[in-house]
């Protein structure tokens, strides 16, 4: 589906609230934006816990590298996406989900997120203090697409913050990032995830249908095997999802 024909953006325009986030229908689909200019998520009415958007199909790929994943930390809730998914497919996860904004937690119940148990958490918060107050090794996947209408929070891509997700993750452990489309954004989540997990731990993907980019590290040390292991998965979740690898471009398989 195309979200930016002409008509659509007028109709979102005259919705648009100062950065406050809002609800646009059309059809069976259901769009969460901030502005006219950007969808921040996408629903099927008729499909809630499908992942329609091809990033959010993108950052599904983090089962490939661990698929039975016990805690699931998610920084960023918009419409819910990633957490219905997370929710239906994966029964023994636990899911624990950030949120800052309240107005977007208003919304939850229009994007059909199922109400907090035992297996999901949806919790109005800061996500770095709260991430700082963890223990060492206690989540296996951390899944950041913590977006607001400026875009990503500068402190969201700091040293600091991906320090403290790999002081996190256990052995094996992934984070996956949605680093949206702009330049600055991604080439500062790179940078510093690079220099903490490492080079050939951390990779760069951008989509090959939009302009979306992704990035995946994996909490491991640095062992020959190990390493030739990764490379060939980071390989495969790109032939599966259609990505680019745009960094590191040496990874070959062994």
């Amino acid at each position: 589906m195309n979200f930016f024909t002409p008509e659509r953006i007028a109709k979102t325009r005259a919705l648009a609230q100062g950065g406050k986030p809002f609800i646009f229908d059309d059809g069976d689909m259901r769009t969460l934006h901030f502005n006219e200019q950007v969808v921040q998520s996408a629903m099927r009415l008729s499909a809630p816990d499908e992942l329609v958007i091809p990033y959010t199909q993108a950052m599904a790929g983090f089962l490939s590298l661990h698929p039975l994943p016990q805690h699931i930390l998610m920084i960023g809730l918009g419409g819910g996406s990633l957490a219905k998914y997370c929710y239906r497919h994966l029964p023994l996860a636990r899911i624990t989900v950030l949120e800052s904004n309240a107005d977007v937690l208003l919304l939850r119940d229009q994007f059909l997120i199922p109400p907090d148990d035992a297996r999901l958490r949806v919790i109005q918060v800061d996500a770095i203090p709260y991430i700082e107050n963890l223990a060492v090794g206690s989540v296996d996947v951390i899944m950041l697409d913590g977006f607001d209408a400026e875009g990503v929070s500068a402190t969201l891509r700091s040293p600091e913050f991906f320090m403290n997700c790999k002081a996190i993750l256990a052995d094996r452990g992934v984070l996956i990032i949605n680093m949206g489309d702009q330049h600055d954004h991604i080439v500062g989540t790179v940078t510093q995830g690079q220099a903490v997990f490492g080079a050939f731990h951390h990779w760069w993907f951008k989509l090959v249908t939009d302009n979306s980019h992704v990035a995946v590290a994996v909490n491991a040390a640095d062992d020959a095997i190990s390493d030739a292991c990764l490379r060939n998965v980071a390989l495969k979740i790109g032939e599966q999802f259609s990505l680019e690898l745009v960094y590191p471009k040496n990874l070959t398989p062994e």
